[in-house]
């Protein structure tokens, strides 16, 4: 591996690496791709799947990094054991994310929307911590940094509920009704789909019509019922 590239790696920018392998063809295409589908499960919150892909790939990672310490460190991250591994460029990320949401369970706000913003730093692709961000300024009553932080996570992955449910917020405390309710079914919508194919660029399979495909129909216009009925609680308490 040139220099180039592992400079990349040990700065974290393992899809610039990977994009440069691809336009390339040469270099450690699979270890590459199997380290960003890990960063993608990082990001999604899925360490069982992250540590499944470490395991399913490990001979083409090794190649790339030390495979052994990036397992330890994936293990103690899903243990929320983070304070090791803040200065890791490939799960430093996710380690501050998990320093700012224990910031924000003890109170401290602002010192949790300082680790969100070093965790969007780190890893400008991570959408938990740009929704995380966008909470934390909304929190604090910054709405212009909230919507900016919002905009970063939606960009980063549509497919993401909590985002809506922020943006959702964030229009309720501008006196946007209409869309507060259009945000508030998108991340409902979203949910509706397990999180492993709510990754960026995750397309649902085709589905069959049938009884399944009534009952589902009649869930959404419950949840739709529910919706109103949320919003216009929202409104009027």
């Amino acid at each position: 591996m040139n220099e180039e590239l592992q400079e990349l790696i040990e700065t974290g920018r393992v899809e610039e690496a990977l994009a440069r392998v691809r336009l390339t063809g040469s270099g450690p295409r699979a270890g590459l791709e199997a380290l960003a589908d890990i960063r993608n499960w990082l990001r999604a919150r899925l360490y069982q799947k992250a540590l499944e892909e470490l395991a399913g790939h490990r001979q083409a990672v090794a190649e790339v990094v030390d495979a052994d310490e990036l397992e330890r460190a994936l293990s103690e991250i899903a243990e929320e054991r983070f304070e090791d591994w803040l200065e890791d460029p490939l799960v430093g990320a996710e380690a501050w994310l998990q320093k700012g949401l224990l910031a924000v369970a003890e109170g401290d706000l602002r010192g949790g929307r300082d680790c969100f913003a070093e965790a969007t730093r780190r890893d400008p692709r991570h959408w938990r911590a740009w929704t995380n961000l966008g909470n934390a300024e909304l929190e604090l009553g910054n709405l212009e940094a909230a919507e900016k932080a919002y905009e970063e996570a939606r960009k980063r992955n549509e497919n993401y509920p909590e985002v809506y449910q922020g943006i959702a917020a964030l229009a309720k405390r501008r006196g946007q009704i209409d869309r507060m309710v259009k945000n508030l079914k998108l991340a409902q919508k979203k949910r509706l789909t397990p999180r492993d194919e709510q990754l960026p660029g995750a397309v649902l399979p085709p589905r069959r019509p049938g009884l399944r495909s009534l009952l589902d129909t009649r869930v959404r216009w419950a949840l739709w019922i529910v919706l109103i009925l949320l919003a216009y609680w929202w409104t009027h308490r």
